[in-house]
């Protein structure tokens, strides 16, 4: 997958001459190709069209998608270099900042996070993917309250392609102010919207602990364990309490074994362990 990824975006120089466009054309049917041998599960890859695009857009649109899909693949320093590409080809390419912003992020370097956003926000304000991001990015770092607005005006939007992110977000970040009433309701709200969305079914199941709904709680974790296979060490630390409630020493047992065997370290395998 990595190879092919290469060879298809080695090829963007190419692009404006006859031949280029034709090796381009074939770079792309072997890109699918590979890809289906590799996973059930693709990541679209954008060709603009070329005749409606400048030079210099269609490369922005080429090195943010190479840093996106990089950046799925945990190449990060690949992700930020290509992030960089994408805003020296066209720093007026919002899209470039956004995700510049989420290599960021995931590199902890906060204040160059921040620069990033906020120069793309200057330059698309209404783009609900860069609000939800950098709403999270708020939310992340303390400033839960604050974030609550650029969720709320990604989900104004009528065609923002995935809400229930936002929602999601929106939730998380108000049971960090407080306000589990509203947190259930947004869960609820990106549940309905994405059905199968197993980090909105985690958040649910520990409001549902909280409140001492402990059937409640145990039927939401278990939906969500159907869907994660190997669950995290959150999730495992929320079904040993909610069985240690319930009495049921079975399930304790083997949410504590799974802890043990699988984080042996972690300050949620000690918690379990102690009973906490």
């Amino acid at each position: 997958m990595e190879s092919a990824l290469k060879l298809f975006f080695s090829l963007i120089s190419w692009k404006s001459s006859a031949l280029g466009a034709a090796v381009l054309t074939t770079a792309v049917a072997t890109l699918v190709l590979l890809t289906g041998c590799v996973t059930s599960t693709t990541v679209a890859t954008k060709i603009p069209d070329q005749a409606a695009k400048t030079d210099a857009l269609y490369r922005a649109q080429i090195h943010t998608e190479r840093a996106s899909e990089y950046y799925r693949l945990g190449r990060i320093p690949v992700a930020l270099e290509a992030a960089k590409e994408a805003v020296a080809a066209l720093p007026t390419h919002a899209p470039a900042y956004n995700m510049l912003g989420i290599v960021y992020n995931e590199l902890r370097q906060d204040d160059q996070a921040r620069e990033a956003y906020e120069t793309a926000l200057r330059l698309a304000p209404n783009d609900s993917e860069t609000l939800n991001n950098y709403g999270w990015f708020l939310c992340q770092h303390q400033n839960p309250r604050q974030a609550m607005q650029y969720f709320e005006t990604a989900l104004k939007n009528p065609v923002y392609a995935s809400p229930e992110r936002a929602l999601y977000n929106m939730g998380v970040c108000a049971r960090r102010i407080g306000d589990s009433a509203l947190a259930e309701r947004q869960l609820r709200e990106a549940l309905r919207r994405q059905p199968r969305y197993a980090a909105a079914m985690y958040e649910l199941a520990d409001i549902d602990f909280a409140q001492n709904k402990f059937k409640e709680a145990e039927t939401m974790l278990a939906r969500h364990n159907e869907l994660t296979p190997m669950p995290t060490a959150d999730a495992l630390l929320l079904g040993a309490r909610i069985a240690r409630a319930e009495n049921d020493k079975q399930a304790e047992a083997s949410y504590v074994q799974q802890l043990r065997r699988r984080f042996p370290d972690a300050v949620q395998t000690r918690s379990a362990v102690d009973g906490r």
